[in-house]
Parts: C-alpha cells; sequence; structure tokens
C-alpha cells in the first residue's frame, strides 16, 4: 500500500483537524493575550479527542486495557509537563492569559497528529495489529493532553517570578 492509497483512505474529519491544529500551533508563535477560555481550547480539545479513544478502544478490547493506556500516557505527558521546560502563560486581571509565543505547540499539536494518524492507518492496513496500534496512539494522545494540561496548572499570577512589569513579556504583547 502507498502513502498515497494511506491519504485517500482517510476519512475527511481528519484534514480538517489537521487544519485546526495548524490554526491553533500558528495563533501560538507570537506572545499574545486571551480570554482564559480562548486559552483553554486546544487543552479542551485533546482531552476530548484522547477520551473518544479511550471510548473506542474500550469497545473493541475491553475498558481496563483503555484506561489503562490512557493513565499510562497520562502518567508519562504529567512528568513532561513537571520535567520539561516549557513557556509558562500568565493570568491576567479579568480572566484573561498571556501567552509566551513559541514554537512548541504547534511541534507538539503536529508530533501528535503525525502519530495517531499513523496508528490508524497501521490499525487500517494490519487488523491483526489493531489493538496495540490504538493502545499506543491513544497513550501518546493522553501524554500530550496531560502535558498541555499541566502546562495551564503552571500558568502564574501576573507578577509572579519571570514576569511582572518590564518583564520581557510586558513588552512584547500583541493582543489577540
Amino acid at each position: 500500500m502507498r502513502a498515497t492509497d494511506v491519504a485517500a483512505g482517510a476519512p475527511v474529519w481528519v484534514y480538517g483537524l489537521l487544519v485546526a491544529l495548524v490554526m491553533l500551533g500558528v495563533r501560538r508563535l507570537r506572545t499574545r493575550e486571551t480570554p482564559v477560555a480562548v486559552a483553554l481550547l486546544p487543552s479542551i480539545a485533546f482531552l476530548v479527542w484522547s477520551l473518544v479513544g479511550v471510548d473506542m478502544l474500550a469497545a473493541h478490547a475491553g475498558p481496563a486495557l483503555a484506561i489503562g493506556a490512557w493513565v499510562a500516557g497520562a502518567a508519562i505527558g504529567g512528568a513532561g509537563g513537571v520535567l520539561l521546560p516549557d513557556p509558562r502563560g500568565e493570568r491576567l486581571p479579568g480572566g484573561r492569559v498571556r501567552q509566551p509565543g513559541s514554537w512548541s505547540p504547534l511541534i507538539l499539536y503536529l508530533g501528535v497528529f503525525a502519530v495517531r494518524f499513523a496508528c490508524g492507518a497501521w490499525a487500517a492496513i494490519r487488523p491483526a495489529d489493531a489493538t496495540t496500534a490504538t493502545v499506543l496512539g491513544l497513550a501518546v494522545g493522553a501524554a500530550v493532553t496531560a502535558r498541555l494540561w499541566m502546562g495551564v496548572a503552571r500558568w502564574r499570577p501576573v507578577g509572579a517570578a519571570h514576569g511582572g512589569a518590564g518583564s520581557k513579556f510586558s513588552s512584547a504583547v500583541r493582543p489577540g
């Protein structure tokens, strides 16, 4: 099977998801202030995406495997969110967040899309390996979800270390 066959066989919604992930990642390339609800969209989207994966795997291979794969992935992602450096957002008055510009979100979003797409293709091409491919894709999705939520948990109030008045972020902000 050729790559073009795999791409042509993917459901249309997959390409809509790819476009949405690119748009979300590109928006994070520059420092910006947004309402908290807007800043939470990627974290919520990845949580829903990973929970849909749990439901699908549970229907196919049982809830123990599905929940176990999700918990293992989330533990790895949560640890990564704590141990690896990540640009921190700042909570602002009025229910807003200032997020520093970074390539990390775009790379993270596209990376998880690529892995989950590859796992889906693997499951379609080799049905005997479908459970393994789905477990791997689910664990990766859960890891990214946990990492994103760890980033949210690390948003600090304005004026906290590394970001009060006169910080490198305060002069570079473009609302948006």
